[in-house]
């Protein structure tokens, strides 16, 4: 069985005449946070993409746990890219209960979740009156109902405040303690300091730095020089 839970060879995504990755080789271990660095157009959501099967098309070769990615691959993959997917006139419930019957679990799992999210409390509230920060733990809680082995985030400390950052990581920890991976894309530096124990990072496509790290690496320095090397 692969150490890794995802590994891609010479991933390559073009668009038209532009290389947006160039030949990526992403090792990911699991049971571990990896923390994928970049710029906002450095290639991070393209490549997320293609691991969800949001993009299609594109060269080079990608496993899952060690066999050859498929479409059956997404039945252990949970993600909450760019924004939540949800129904702005529904309430948290609702739109979990759609995640649910689209991919047919147990509706019991539901408040389970959402407690677990903090964001079991809202009753009747529809998503549109939610904050930020809610619908970012909403979008979290939906990819995580199918209880995936693969946990991917993209950005998702946007519009946390620092109590809601704290419990984010908490739970984030708490998942790969119980043997679950998480992949987070971020350019907030700072929150990934302590709790990444691995660091990817992109830079105009190339994969310039992956390693990993204590917690007690200065993430900041690591990332501008190796960004400035390549820019």
């Amino acid at each position: 069985m692969s150490e890794y839970i995802l590994n891609t060879k010479q991933l390559t995504k073009k668009f038209k005449n532009s290389i947006v990755l160039n030949h990526i080789n992403l090792e990911i271990p699991k049971g571990k946070v990896y923390g994928l660095l970049g710029i906002n157009g450095a290639g991070k959501s393209t490549t997320m993409k293609i691991i969800t099967g949001i993009i299609t098309s594109f060269e080079g070769e990608m496993k899952f746990n060690g066999q050859p990615w498929g479409r059956s691959s997404l039945n252990k993959i949970g993600a909450l890219i760019e924004y939540p997917a949800a129904y702005e006139n529904l309430t948290a419930y609702d739109n979990m209960k759609i995640v649910a019957l689209e991919e047919d679990l147990p509706l019991d799992g539901i408040p389970i979740t959402l407690n677990r999210l903090n964001i079991n409390d809202t009753g009747n509230k529809k998503v549109k009156n939610f904050s930020l920060g809610m619908k970012q733990r909403l979008g979290i809680a939906m990819a995580m109902l199918k209880n995936p082995d693969f946990l991917i985030l993209d950005e998702p400390f946007n519009g946390l405040d620092p109590y809601g950052i704290k419990e984010l990581k908490e739970y984030l920890k708490e998942l790969t303690e119980n043997g679950k991976t998480v992949m987070i894309s971020s350019h907030m530096l700072p929150e990934l300091q302590d709790i990444a124990e691995y660091i990817g990072i992109i830079n105009n496509g190339s994969l310039v730095y992956q390693q990993a790290v204590t917690g007690k690496e200065d993430l900041n320095q690591i990332f501008f020089e190796k960004t400035q090397e390549r820019s």
